[in-house]
């Protein structure tokens, strides 16, 4: 019975440690649950700041660099697959990703380690392509900025129309 309860001490005391940044925490339960029917994976949760589970400090989330998800329309959250996003660190470095069929693009730490501030050189659908205007300045998770939405905090989710991306 002892060595039960010091055992249950123990598992205790590792779980409370585990949980280090209770604001990280709060922001990711905030999300809520997985989508039903997507397990984690590639396809999971557009259009929310994947860095924030994707940083490199959780267990079982692989870590990246970048990502974020291009939506077809601005009143819609229907992904666009297929764009092409290109982005350039301040030293120069430019990298190429896809979206998915979720519309989610993303780069692993091994593949881009991006110095900041990034500019997004343009996002291309078909015959459309934008620039983004301002600078990503130091957090890789597009909907860190680009949330819904759109107000005085955000521009609201990435999108093409006929006219090319918005915001």
């Amino acid at each position: 019975m002892r060595r039960l309860l010091s055992l249950l001490v123990a598992l205790g005391t590792a779980s409370a440690v585990g949980s280090c940044d209770p604001v990280r925490d709060d922001a990711i339960s905030a999300l809520g649950g997985e989508a039903p029917g997507v397990p984690p994976g590639p396809l999971h949760r557009p259009g929310q700041p994947c860095l924030l589970c994707h940083d490199g400090s959780a267990g079982d989330a692989s870590a990246l660099s970048i990502a974020g998800t291009v939506f077809s329309g601005g009143n819609t959250l229907e992904p666009s697959v297929g764009a092409t996003v290109t982005l350039q660190s301040a030293d120069g470095t430019k990298v190429t990703a896809t979206t998915n069929a979720a519309g989610n693009f993303y780069l692993t730490p091994d593949t881009y380690a991006p110095k900041y501030p990034i500019r997004v050189i343009s996002i291309v659908q078909g015959g459309a392509s934008v620039t983004m205007h301002s600078h990503i300045g130091g957090n890789g998770s597009c909907a860190a900025c680009h949330t819904d939405p759109p107000g005085p905090a955000s521009p609201g989710h990435v999108y093409f129309s006929n006219s090319g991306i918005s915001p």
